[in-house]
């Protein structure tokens, strides 16, 4: 579903497939390669010692990659990494050091990991203009609100809506897209998702060290350590998650 959506957007913007084996299409300068991962393809588990760098579909990739002789496409080639959920949130939070890892690694190409969900994806149409408009929408007056763009309700929380998170995700990381440079809201856009995150995971450790000092403060802390019915290892343990 998404590899089709964006196979339409490159088509309109004069990207032709240059290779069906691993689906890489190019224009006169750039080169993307198109690959949809299952998302237990990209980091191991306690049952499988595996992820993106060790299974059998990067290796496959990475193999055909190098049998191009094309100097150009070895080094101005990405690969779109589509991956498909039903929880926007949820598998973005647990996958996202992976992710990290993923992009932050440019060895044979750069790597950009796209999440979506099917229903967010059917409220977008595949035009690089229609993702800009769509980002922009100015929210309705009423009288709590002073008709601000969608994004100011991005940065309070960017899972809000999964058609906006992925259309963010297209935009940014679509280099042929041109941002429109004097609007303000994109100014930092790039660095908003792992922002979040990050305050997130501040906020989270926080409060566990309020709820930690909460118990320590107890006048009979003392006598609850040392009495193993008391339940506070219990707490200590549920509040630190182990």
């Amino acid at each position: 579903m998404m590899y089709n959506f964006i196979k339409q957007i490159f088509e309109k913007n004069d990207y032709h497939q240059h290779d069906n084996i691993i689906e890489l299409w190019k224009n006169s300068n750039e080169f993307f390669i198109l690959q949809e991962y299952d998302k237990e393809e990209l980091q191991s588990s306690s049952q499988i010692d595996e992820n993106f760098f060790t299974c059998e579909q990067t290796n496959n990739i990475v193999s055909e990659f190098e049998k191009i002789k094309d100097n150009k496409i070895k080094k101005n080639t990405s690969l779109f990494i589509i991956v498909k959920v039903k929880n926007l949130e949820k598998e973005y939070k647990r996958l996202k050091n992976i992710t990290m890892r993923i992009e932050e690694d440019e060895y044979y190409f750069r790597k950009y990991v796209i999440f979506y969900t099917e229903d967010g994806l059917s409220k977008l149409n595949p035009d690089a203009h229609s993702l800009l408009d769509y980002i922009q929408t100015e929210v309705p007056k009423t009288t709590s609100s002073v008709g601000n763009n969608l994004f100011d309700t991005f940065e309070e929380n960017m899972f809000f809506d999964d058609a906006y998170f992925i259309a963010m995700q297209l935009i940014i990381k679509l280099t042929f897209i041109s941002l429109p440079h004097s609007d303000k809201y994109f100014e930092t856009v790039e660095d908003k998702i792992k922002t979040c995150i990050e305050l997130k995971d501040l906020i989270d450790k926080e409060n566990q060290v309020n709820q930690v000092l909460k118990l320590f403060s107890d006048n009979n802390f003392k006598e609850k350590l040392e009495d193993e019915t008391s339940g506070l290892l219990d707490n200590l343990n549920k509040i630190l998650g182990e």
